[in-house]
C-alpha cells in the first residue's frame, strides 16, 4: 500500500513538482505573491517536503532562475565589440523576461536578510557572468585591440550591468532594448580606448 496521499505525486517527483509549481507562480505572480504554503498545495505535497528540499522559498526562486539561464556562456568572436553585444543581448534578453523581472526585486529584499541566498546569487550567478567579461576582455587584449593596463573588470561590469538592473528594478518606464546594448558597449569601447580589428569569417 502506498504511503504517499491520494492525488499526491511520488515522493521522488516532489522536487520537480516544487520547481514546476514555483516557475508558474514566479511568472503569474512573481516573488511577493508567492507562498509556500501556495507552493505546496499546487505541487501537492506537504511543509515538512518543501522544507527538506529547500531552506526557504528565495533558494527555490533563485535555482530555477539560475536554471534557466545558467551562468552564461563562453563568446569568442574574434572581436570585443561583437563578443560584448552579443553579452549585452543575452544579458537585456534574461533581465527582460517575467521570471527575472517579476522575481528579482523580492529575491534582493530576501538577500539583504538571508546570507546564505546572497551568497548562493554571488558564487552562481554574479560571479560566472563577471568571469566571462573578464575573458573576453583578456581576448581583446591579446588580440592587441585593448591596452590591458586600461582594463578594469569591476567598473566595466558595472557600466555594463547598472543601467539593466536600474531599468528592471525601479518605475521608470524605460524599456530594455537593443540601443541600451549597443550605447553601453560604445562607453566601455571609449572607456578602453579599443582599437577595431576585423572578426573571424
Amino acid at each position: 500500500m502506498s504511503s504517499n496521499r491520494a492525488g499526491r505525486p511520488p515522493v521522488a517527483n516532489i522536487t520537480d513538482a516544487l520547481r514546476k509549481a514555483a516557475e508558474r507562480a514566479m511568472v503569474a505572480v512573481g516573488y511577493s505573491g508567492m507562498s509556500v504554503d501556495g507552493l505546496v498545495t499546487e505541487a501537492g505535497t506537504t511543509r515538512p517536503a518543501f522544507y527538506r528540499r529547500y531552506p526557504s522559498l528565495a533558494h527555490l526562486v533563485f535555482e530555477v532562475i539560475r536554471d534557466q539561464f545558467g551562468q552564461g556562456q563562453p563568446i569568442d568572436t574574434g572581436s570585443l565589440r561583437d563578443d560584448l553585444l552579443t553579452l549585452q543581448r543575452a544579458d537585456i534578453t534574461m533581465f527582460a523576461s517575467p521570471l527575472i523581472r517579476k522575481n528579482l526585486p523580492g529575491l534582493l529584499e530576501a538577500m539583504s536578510v538571508n546570507e546564505s541566498i546572497g551568497k548562493l546569487y554571488h558564487d552562481e550567478f554574479i560571479a560566472p557572468r563577471r568571469a566571462n567579461v573578464a575573458r573576453i576582455l583578456d581576448l581583446a587584449a591579446q588580440r592587441g585591440e585593448v591596452d590591458s593596463s586600461r582594463i578594469d573588470v569591476d567598473l566595466i561590469c558595472d557600466v555594463l550591468v547598472g543601467p539593466i538592473l536600474s531599468r528592471t528594478l525601479l518605475p521608470i518606464q524605460v524599456g530594455l532594448n537593443d540601443r541600451l546594448a549597443r550605447d553601453l558597449i560604445e562607453i566601455v569601447l571609449d572607456r578602453l580606448q579599443a582599437v577595431e580589428v576585423a572578426p573571424r569569417r
